[in-house]
């Protein structure tokens, strides 16, 4: 049986038989001029000594040289550079999880993921706390992960879709998702932004009313005028940008806000698609009344 040499003692051999080729070769250059020397003072039985003696030392040195380059070298293990971490979704940070707070959704499939803004806080039939939001947020079917940035990375884990709805972009198709929060430790706030206590569900919509956002790209309050209004979506004139998504849409009133729907979408007068390089000038909302009767849902109210 034929044992693998160790790396560390096939170096070695390498380095020595390289070593004693060259020291070979040399002796093999020079020694015409030692030949030289003693032909000028022949010895007894001398004849043919250069010959047969150079051609052992070529042998030898060939020897050694093939050896050597055969043999093949040890290879140090290669420096394995960890890839690049990739930067999270750009998000604002926040202390809680609530309406206006931005969230990553990272795709259950593997395939990416992307950002959005939290809606409304709600609570289920079994006593679990939820967030509503854009159901394009999400793919349908998938259970993806929901995070928050903290102000630090990596981010926190808040929760998983548990509902996603996602019919279309046009008229009354329907575009919303229900977020469930991981446990009672995940912090969490009613409040828009923190800030604006949310008193109840609006179950009344007028032309003309103001109607006001909140998303994490805009990153302030847009309010206009309510053009349209539909059985499961109004149409109000706010400024929009790409990850506002999801995020509340609510009327102000003197003691807070009263939720009204979730930002599905947005667009221009004559471009109802303008993309994420220009802000939109109108704003569309899923109205949140009827899934919260549908989904067996509460709204959480501060």
């Amino acid at each position: 049986m034929i044992y693998p040499m160790n790396p560390a003692t096939q170096a070695s051999l390498r380095t020595v038989l390289l070593l004693a080729g060259t020291l070979l070769c040399l002796m093999v250059a020079v020694w015409p001029l030692i030949a030289r020397g003693a032909r000028r003072r022949p010895a007894p039985n001398s004849r043919g000594t250069y010959s047969w003696r150079l051609s052992a030392f070529a042998l030898l040195s060939t020897a050694a040289f093939v050896a050597a380059l055969w043999m093949p070298p040890h290879q140090a293990p290669l420096l394995q550079l960890k890839p690049d971490v990739q930067p999270p979704i750009p998000l604002p940070a926040a202390g809680a999880i609530g309406p206006g707070t931005g969230i990553a959704v990272t795709y259950a499939d593997g395939s990416g993921g992307m950002g959005c803004t939290a809606g409304f806080l709600v609570r289920t039939d079994d006593g679990d706390t939820g967030v509503l939001t854009a159901g394009h947020c999400n793919k349908v079917g998938e259970q993806s992960k929901v995070s928050m940035n903290p102000g630090s990375i990596p981010y926190t884990t808040v929760g998983r879709f548990s509902r996603t709805v996602l019919e279309g972009e046009r008229g009354e198709a329907h575009d919303i998702g229900l977020i469930l929060l991981d446990s009672d430790e995940v912090p969490r706030t009613p409040a828009i932004t923190a800030s604006m206590p949310v008193t109840g569900v609006a179950d009344e919509l007028q032309l003309g009313q103001q109607l006001c956002k909140y998303g994490m790209t805009t990153g302030r309050m847009e309010c206009g005028q309510i053009t349209g209004v539909s059985e499961s979506k109004v149409v109000f004139l706010a400024a929009s940008r790409c990850g506002d998504s999801g995020g509340p849409v609510y009327l102000l009133t003197n003691d807070g806000a009263v939720a009204v729907g979730i930002h599905i979408r947005a667009g221009r007068p004559n471009d109802p698609n303008p993309g994420c390089s220009t802000p939109a000038t109108f704003s569309v909302a899923e109205l949140v009344q009827p899934w919260l009767t549908q989904w067996g849902l509460t709204a959480v109210t501060s």
